[in-house]
């Protein structure tokens, strides 16, 4: 089951802002052109496009920060303060905006809110097959993969979408935005055709992963990956007892995990098949560096 994270805590902080902003929403907010830009991001991988792209010319407010998983988030009385002054919110499609962002946008209708995620080809997490028949998703939006900012594709797309909302409202600086973008989409272009060229031995590998969260990253080489978590859920003992005997055949000696999730579980899988845990941030702040050390990371333990 899909959690709901819009809990009475996030309920109360809402109303809490609405209370100290009185005015927010009382027509459309027009920012004096010698005023600093604010966009806020949702994830701090996404703060990284904005910074690149601004040059320091903007100030960006991200909402769920290091150590701190989109999964369960709650935003804070403060943050929701910090979005009520922002120019825009470019988001990431992670679970947590589908509850705040009709809220947020009836609190702060001059927050233009822009879906970071527009022209995403979606993919589905993988389901486990292993003679047991798993629960099916609820429905299409919680069988879709969230984690798009991992893949080079969907990261430019983002960084598309940024660029323009940052022109448009702030036009002045628009020249520098645009050399800016250019020069960072220039770098993610080589890093990734390197990386393709380091892991091509890879292609067609399977990868053990806890949680489903690098299957962006993994397609772009070709590579699989095998969940132990899937749902939200972890697997029945016969499915766990399944993924096991295949990773011993297939040789899999590491499990990926990501570090905001907790490791006992993987840690039991990694001493069943003779190997060992792995920890990975999806969520660091420097993407391309984080991009390059996945890379590394894979390369290393295949």
């Amino acid at each position: 089951m899909k959690r709901n994270i819009y809990t009475p805590i996030s309920i109360i902080a809402l109303l809490l802002v609405s209370l100290a902003f009185p005015l927010a929403g009382q027509g459309v907010k027009e920012r004096p052109e010698q005023q600093q830009l604010t966009v806020a991001v949702s994830i701090l991988p996404h703060q990284a496009a904005v910074d690149r792209i601004s040059g320091g010319l903007a100030r960006t407010v991200v909402l769920v920060g290091p150590g701190q998983s989109p999964h369960a988030y709650e935003p804070t009385p403060r943050q929701m303060s910090e979005l009520s002054q922002a120019d825009l919110w470019l988001l990431s499609g992670t679970e947590f905006e589908h509850a705040l962002e009709d809220k947020i946008a009836e609190l702060y209708p001059d927050l233009d809110i822009i879906d970071g995620t527009e022209g995403v080809t979606f993919r589905t997490l993988e389901a486990h097959d292993h003679g047991e028949e798993d629960l099916e998703a609820e429905n299409h939006e919680e069988s879709r993969d969230q984690h798009t900012w991992l893949g080079r594709e969907p990261y430019l797309q983002f960084i598309d979408h940024a660029l323009q909302a940052m022109k448009d409202h702030d036009p002045v600086n628009a020249a520098t935005y645009e050399r800016n973008a250019a020069a960072y989409l220039a770098e993610i272009d080589q890093s990734f055709e390197s990386l393709r060229a380091e892991l091509a031995d890879l292609e067609g590998e399977t990868v053990l992963v806890f949680h489903p969260a690098f299957g962006y990253f993994l397609d772009e080489f070709g590579i699989d990956q095998e969940a132990i978590e899937t749902g939200g859920k972890e697997p029945t003992a016969r499915v766990l007892s399944s993924i096991i005997s295949e990773a011993i055949e297939d040789g899999i000696k590491t499990v990926f995990v990501q570090e905001q999730f907790p490791t006992s579980a993987a840690e039991s899988v990694a001493d069943a098949i003779g190997g060992s845990v792995v920890a990975l941030n999806p969520l660091a702040y420097d993407w391309l560096e984080n991009i390059r050390r996945m890379g590394n990371a894979l390369r290393n333990s295949l």
